[in-house]
């Protein structure tokens, strides 16, 4: 290890994994002090603060309460008092402080679980008589701890806070959104930046919810607890690894803001919880459909053949996903009309619209800033100012540019990356020299790099800024006039090649307006990247959303789309970005572990609200034991996993040659052959005397079970379109775990089939 990369790990603005910060924790004797606020707004939750949100509540339920605080020589209390000033009056909950040592417990009435057997009747007896029959019983509800910190359960430093909670044994905790693992109830370290592996519970993927369930923690009673810690960095949770007897809650960064939420059933928490973070708006009907992405569908005739093949074949599909295939050269918002390209996208979107099938194309927040004459959205994001400015907030120990060093984890290995001298590896190399662009206020000079030397490097819109939220969503216009439909979010963190920033996204010193609440006295303009990580995502959605919501504004043409119900699909952002957009969790490869866990991933994402999500069906990678396409068996137990599940996409990355150029014939990019369900016919029948047996039958079967499990979705449509109403009404998932709809049944919290089993509504 280099001194400059030892000095990288000493910074204590770097990525550490859960584990490895709760030591650091443990060991700590010094340095205790008060973590400073950065802003009482919360942009996840439906109003501006906390206080508007409980009015506005309040005044739709129609409910009066009140706050009543009591103290003695030991306690504060702090109760929640239901119509204090009549003879009903109600105690709902009490906050109990102890002075010394401190504590928080927290009380309600619970009422206890009905008995699993019904009772038998008889009906045919009179009144009197049925009355004699009639047991005396005691009402079953007691005042319970529901929950509780820790005695000193609240420790901080100058930058991080530490919550321990009191962990029932009985307690099992579910939720964490796109969090992986196989497992729909989760027992180990979780933390929300970066994941290892498709089967690693520990990490997510790309998406932020630290969100989760507190489940059987009372046993005998009606009560479930969540838990919500509303922070945009880097959330450490340890559910009893240290102490099995005690749950650890960590923000790295910021204040501490969590939500607790109580309830007597998971109905009834989920509906609280998504009432504080919103209601998704009702999406399209196309978006419960049937849908074909591909990278590598890479010219017009390619993409009108997959449609004409799927209707040849009987298969519904409603959408089609055009990757950046379809851009000049990698330029955000164009297409590339060249012939043998996308000469004509006017007439293809047309053609396909007539055959009921709505397109999006892949839009990525990176603008490439090779200078191009016709390209306004490069020319307007400079001149305007538009762009993330290199302004960093130096490590004291490393201000020079040679001393920097990016940090990046790859298959659970640390690296560091020096951008003084390292480059991505395109095609045409990037010459810039980092020096002069390094802390200079000129526009950050990052990249995307997607492989095989494809990519450039551009720059980034600076979206936590209002004003460009509003010119980025303006630059659909042309997109949408050509007759693009929808739209695919990707690389959303934003995602940057590995030498231009940490962790394959932005430097985590580098200096990003914080958007915060202009009532907040204590807000800061512009904060860290590492603090405010996931916002820019979230960001991202917001401006999208609003911006294909004014197209109607800018164009006669446009006219017709004004109060259209607008949809995207997007990768990772943060809680609330449900309420802009759906989620797919990203690029994921064609293994078996990761069909192991997709199922409980949008099972735990339906709990806290993100109900539009999914998994690219099929494995968007290529593996190397199975290169030209995935296992046909895999790919059928996958079509009838999702047959039933919110977002059905098949997405795969296809191998593709250079068409024209200098390079015309060589490998432009690897992937595989094939991903459709009707190539796999073709290819059986092209090649039979390759398979014999039960390998022949298998792709003899990939065709049919795949057509059957996606009309099986299409006759069902209507149900799958009345749980989407219902789910913009109630918050409830459209795909429920069985687990919340029927708590009662303790089979379901045992069985090793948990993660696949599901019902749509109740």
């Amino acid at each position: 290890m280099s001194d400059y990369e030892a000095t990288k790990l000493k910074d204590p603005y770097i990525f550490h994994k859960a584990d490895a910060f709760f030591e650091d924790i443990d060991m700590m004797t010094t340095g205790v002090s008060q973590p400073a606020t950065v802003s009482c707004h919360d942009r996840t939750i439906v109003r501006d603060t906390l206080s508007d949100l409980i009015s506005s509540l309040d005044f739709i339920e129609g409910i009066n309460w009140v706050t009543e605080v009591f103290e003695d020589h030991r306690y504060y209390v702090i109760q929640s008092v239901l119509d204090p000033d009549s003879p009903n009056r109600k105690v709902e909950l009490q906050l109990w402080i102890q002075r010394d040592p401190f504590q928080i417990t927290a009380v309600r009435v619970l009422e206890s679980l009905p008995p699993a057997e019904k009772v038998p009747q008889i009906q045919t007896l009179d009144a009197n008589t049925r009355d004699k029959l009639t047991l005396t019983t005691v009402e079953g509800a007691r005042s319970a701890v529901i929950w509780k910190t820790k005695p000193r359960g609240l420790r901080y430093t100058s930058r991080a806070t530490i919550l321990s909670v009191e962990k029932s044994v009985t307690a099992d905790f579910m939720g964490f959104g796109e969090q992986g693992g196989k497992n729909l109830f989760k027992k180990e370290t979780y933390q929300n930046i970066y994941g290892q592996g498709p089967l690693d519970d520990r990490e997510p993927l790309y998406h932020s919810e630290p969100f989760w369930i507190e489940v059987d923690s009372q046993p005998g009673y009606m009560s479930q607890i969540a838990t919500f810690i509303d922070n945009y960095s880097h959330i450490c949770v340890d559910l009893g690894m240290k102490d099995a007897n005690t749950v650890r809650v960590a923000t790295r960064f910021n204040s501490f803001q969590g939500i607790f939420v109580g309830a007597d059933s998971m109905h009834q928490l989920i509906q609280l919880y998504t009432s504080i973070v919103g209601k998704p708006r009702l999406k399209p009907r196309y978006v419960l459909g049937y849908h074909q992405g591909c990278y590598g569908y890479d010219n017009q005739d390619m993409v009108v053949e997959a449609v004409e093949e799927y209707r040849n074949s009987g298969i519904p599909l409603d959408g089609m996903h055009i990757d950046v295939d379809m851009q000049d050269d990698y330029r955000t918002f164009t297409i590339d009309k060249r012939d043998n390209h996308f000469p004509d996208p006017v007439n293809m979107f047309k053609t396909l619209r007539e055959k009921g099938v709505k397109c999006s194309t892949n839009i990525t927040p990176y603008i490439n800033s090779a200078e191009c004459d016709g390209y306004s959205t490069l020319k307007e994001g400079l001149d305007k100012g538009y762009f993330i400015k290199d302004k960093r907030d130096l490590d004291p120990s490393a201000q020079e540019d040679y001393a920097q060093r990016y940090q990046e984890f790859g298959t659970g290995l640390q690296y560091f990356n020096a951008p003084s001298t390292d480059r991505p590896p395109y095609f045409v190399a990037d010459t810039y020299d980092f020096g002069q662009v390094f802390n200079s206020g000129n526009p950050f000079h990052g990249g995307v790099y997607y492989g095989w030397g494809n990519g450039h490097p551009g720059h980034y819109p600076n979206l936590n800024n209002s004003e460009v939220r509003k010119w980025w969503g303006k630059q659909y216009q042309y997109l949408f006039e050509c007759g693009l439909d929808f739209v695919w979010q990707d690389m959303t963190s934003p995602c940057i090649a590995e030498q231009y920033g940490d962790m394959k996204s932005l430097p985590f010193r580098l200096l990003l307006d914080s958007d915060g609440w202009s009532g907040d006295p204590h807000r800061a303009k512009q904060k860290k990247a590492i603090e405010i990580w996931s916002l820019y995502s979230y960001n991202l959605h917001k401006a999208t959303y609003h911006g294909l919501n004014n197209l109607h504004q800018l164009s006669t043409s446009l006219k017709w789309r004004e109060k259209r119900r607008n949809f995207i699909i997007g990768r990772g952002s943060f809680v609330g970005s449900h309420r802009f957009a759906g989620l797919w969790t990203g690029d994921n490869s064609s293994t078996w572990d990761f069909l192991n866990i997709s199922v409980a991933q949008v099972l735990a994402l339906g709990m806290s609200g993100v109900t539009i999500a999914g998994q690219d069906v099929g494995g968007f990678e290529f593996i190397d034991s199975e290169h030209d396409y995935a296992n046909p068996e895999l790919l059928i137990r996958w079509y009838c996993a999702y047959s039933l599940l919110p977002w059905f996409r098949n997405h795969y990355t296809r191998i593709r040659y250079w068409v024209d150029g200098p390079r015309q014939g060589q490998m432009r990019k690897d992937g595989k052959l094939f991903q459709e369900p009707y190539a796999y016919q073709k290819h059986y029948n092209e090649h039979q005397d390759w398979y014999q047996g039960r390998e022949a039958e298998i792709y003899r079967a990939v065709l049919p079970v795949c057509r059957y499990s996606i009309r099986l979705r299409y006759s069902l449509m209507q149900l799958l379109y009345d749980s989407m109403f219902e789910n913009m009404i109630t918050g409830l998932p459209l795909a429920r775990a069985m687990v919340i709809t029927d708590e009662l049944d303790r089979s379901l919290f045992s069985t090793d089939m948990i993660q696949w089993e599901l019902l749509w509504r109740q």
